[in-house]
């Protein structure tokens, strides 16, 4: 009897998850969705970031291809960017009951304003004669640079996104726009 009651629980149990996932879950939320697309997209797990997307486009251009669009060398700096990069998720509204759309402003690094800075700075100064004097004369002008932005902060740039949604059962999906013809295509 004991046994038959601990199966039946079990069976039950399995039964609720299983039903749970073939109706997609709980129903996701557009500003949730945005947020961990962008969490995601912005720290390079781009596989992940894949799955937030409308079927339309995952239609429209495979994971191998999105991820090829933005592979990127895995250098230190490209490891560590997404710690240089913030996003504000200003705006969520459900324009109707499958469509909704998000404004999002990004703050990236001023990479122009920073390398124009640094080279501006070391192409007017007097370099010195010795090999080894160039070395240092180098380092210590770029820790100048290294310094002043940690203090003071680097110098960004502010962009915005607009970010539309499509519901797709109960789940919000990222429309990227790759799979729309004609006249709707952003």
């Amino acid at each position: 009897m004991r046994r038959t009651l601990c199966v039946g629980i079990l069976l039950g149990a399995l039964w609720a998850v299983l039903a749970g996932c073939a109706t997609g879950g709980d129903e996701s939320k557009p500003d949730d969705v945005i947020s961990l697309y962008l969490s995601v997209y912005m720290d390079g797990r781009y596989e992940e970031a894949y799955q937030y997307l409308s079927t339309e486009d995952r239609a429209a251009k495979s994971l191998e291809a999105y991820i090829a669009e933005r592979k990127d060398p895995g250098t230190f700096i490209t490891r560590n960017l997404h710690r240089l990069i913030a996003y504000n998720l200003r705006d969520v509204a459900q324009v109707d009951e499958t469509h909704a759309r998000g404004i999002v402003d990004i703050s990236i690094p001023d990479f122009r304003a920073i390398v124009g800075e640094i080279s501006g700075a070391l192409e007017a100064a007097n370099y010195p004669e010795s090999a080894l004097e160039n070395v240092s004369f180098v380092r210590r002008n770029v820790g100048t640079f290294e310094q002043r932005y940690q203090t003071e902060g680097i110098p960004r740039r502010m962009l915005q996104e607009r970010v539309e949604l499509v519901k797709e059962g109960r789940q919000w999906k990222v429309r990227a726009g790759w799979g729309l013809k004609g006249p709707e295509r952003r």
